[in-house]
């Protein structure tokens, strides 16, 4: 059998020498393609035209008017907004692009992620950022103030909020994270303007103006995929941005290099075969109405009543992974025909580990003991496993530490399971 070991480790500070770090691991992945999700219809009037409201950003310092501009993004009403995100390695580059609408009045936006990733793509770098090497997905989303919606693959949103119980808030927090603070969609380069300052600037044709800003490490990572900013844990070298507005003072384009941050990440040993990050973002359309977010007439369902913990599906059930996530923390079971995998164990880890580093422990117990269980369970429960003889491990790892003596404690429930597609 084979297993490949993935694990994203955050560290996180808490009280009384608490350290925790999450781990997932697992087999390299080659899931087949799936259905693709319906076309987004979040788009623009085209009709309409855009607000003449000239903001006052350019009553600004120079210096200061970047980071104006973004404090007045509510003012512009609605964009329709496009942020494509590359990630470069030797073997090719993956494109993941999102287009969609904003709406400030009513903190809402609708928005579709499309994510290609070629057949050579490093498949190290793969394993870290949870892509598939020849396949392409694509997800829908509807944002409305702390409420996030995914459109299933039936048709039918699956809807999150934020005042869902707190476990499974945290548990769908890659979703819940959608919702942005400067503008209602999140992860967008928008959301670093505000503490952005300009060291040069240019005059556009037009009126418009280009300005190179410098934005430090914590603030750049509001605007890095979650699976990259997952892995800058330290301080890095600040980023440059940079930003175009019109005319009337409006964000219309924001680009920015990650190389640094790479080349950081590199130092550290982390994402090696990483070459390259870019990010863009383009606002359009200001000020014109936009459709429905979600029509009232289209189902939807609750997250919470359907989805159940991946360490709560028994032995020999399977699930579907269609929950918006990207992560394996909360699946739907379902019946075994149509499913993305299926549970063959449950571990739980408890160990005193002594005079050794600790991290990692934990992870490494479980992996051992899901490739025991491997080898006995009953062959119905991984039949069907994609690659063929090849489990996963998915888990969080939680390391305590004793006041006194070199002791710490490894704690964590795991869950073993063989992908069926």
């Amino acid at each position: 059998m084979r297993t490949r070991r993935r694990f994203r480790a955050a560290a996180v500070a808490l009280p009384l020498l608490l350290a925790v770090a999450g781990c997932e691991s697992g087999a390299e992945r080659t899931d087949g393609p799936r259905g693709e999700a319906p076309t987004a219809t979040a788009t623009a009037t085209a009709t309409a035209t855009a607000s003449p409201s000239r903001l006052p950003v350019f009553e600004m310092p120079p210096r200061r008017q970047p980071a104006a501009a973004g404090e007045a993004l509510a003012d512009i009403g609605t964009a329709r907004f496009t942020q494509t995100v590359t990630y470069r390695t030797s073997g090719g580059s993956a494109v993941e692009r999102t287009v969609g609408v904003l709406d400030w009045g009513k903190e809402a936006a609708r928005a579709e992620r499309t994510r290609r990733v070629p057949a050579g793509f490093s498949a190290s770098v793969a394993d870290d950022l949870d892509f598939t090497p020849g396949r392409t997905e694509r997800h829908e989303y509807a944002v409305e103030g702390n409420e996030i919606a995914y459109r299933q693959e039936s048709g039918v949103w699956l809807r999150y909020a934020a005042s869902d119980p707190k476990e499974f808030a945290d548990a769908a927090g890659g979703v819940l994270g959608l919702a942005g603070d400067a503008a209602p969609w999140g992860g967008t380069l928008a959301e670093v303007l505000k503490v952005s300052s300009a060291v040069d600037s240019e005059v556009l044709p037009g009126g418009g103006r280009r300005y190179r800003t410098h934005v430090d490490d914590l603030t750049a990572r509001s605007a890095l995929p979650p699976a990259v900013a997952g892995h800058a844990e330290g301080r890095g070298p600040a980023q440059t941005v940079v930003v175009e507005l019109d005319r009337r003072g409006r964000l219309v384009r924001a680009e920015a290099d990650f190389g640094k941050l790479l080349a950081h990440l590199h130092d550290e040993g982390t994402l090696r075969r990483l070459t390259g990050l870019r990010v863009e973002l383009a606002l359009t359309g200001h000020g014109a109405p936009v459709t429905a977010l979600v029509p009232a007439t289209q189902r939807s369902e609750t997250a919470r009543t359907v989805l159940t913990a991946m360490t709560g599906v028994k032995p020999g059930a399977c699930a579907s992974t269609d929950t918006g996530l990207g992560h394996t923390g909360l699946v739907r079971v379902v019946p075994c025909g149509g499913a993305d995998l299926r549970v063959f164990a449950q571990q739980r880890i408890d160990e005193t580990v002594r005079n050794a580093d600790p991290e990692g422990v934990g992870d490494q117990l479980a992996v051992d003991r899901c490739r025991a269980d491997f080898r006995t369970v009953p062959a119905a429960w991984k039949a069907g496993a994609r690659p063929a003889d090849t489990f996963w491990t998915t888990g969080h790892e939680r390391i305590s530490f004793v006041f006194t003596g070199p002791d710490a404690h490894a704690r964590g429930d795991f869950t073993c399971y063989v992908r069926l597609r």
